[in-house]
């Protein structure tokens, strides 16, 4: 049954016999909730998904800005948008809604790794 974060008990007693605990936190800027959560999972396995996202455009790199084809998953522990795949370290995964396989999804990733200063490290998964 659904509740509001503030009717929920911070006990984590409370909240461990409830896991798997699934949150919803719509209208939540990036950046305002990733510290508290990585937090609370601790050395559990646990997941942010953000959804429905815009990209800019970037038109030297083949970026164009473009609705709803995306998302960015930021996984704690773990290794797989499943959650079954145990590691000491947290994942991130750009999901790209793209079928055309005009090197398009490559591009987006690519553009978005950079500016973390990092790099895509597997190739794209169906």
């Amino acid at each position: 049954m659904p509740a509001l974060a503030g009717e929920l008990s911070s006990d984590p007693d409370f909240l461990s016999s409830h896991l798997p605990l699934w949150a919803s936190m719509e209208y939540r800027a990036v950046g305002s909730v990733e510290e508290e959560f990585a937090a609370l999972v601790g050395p559990n396995i646990g997941g942010i998904w953000w959804s429905s996202l815009i990209w800019p455009d970037v038109p030297d790199c083949g970026v164009y800005g473009e609705a709803d084809n995306a998302r960015v998953s930021l996984l704690f522990n773990c290794r797989a948008q499943g959650l079954d795949k145990r590691s000491d370290d947290h994942t991130v995964l750009v999901h790209v809604r793209r079928r055309n396989r005009d090197g398009s999804a490559e591009r987006h990733t690519s553009w978005l790794a950079e500016q973390i200063g990092q790099s895509v490290i597997g190739p794209p998964q169906e």
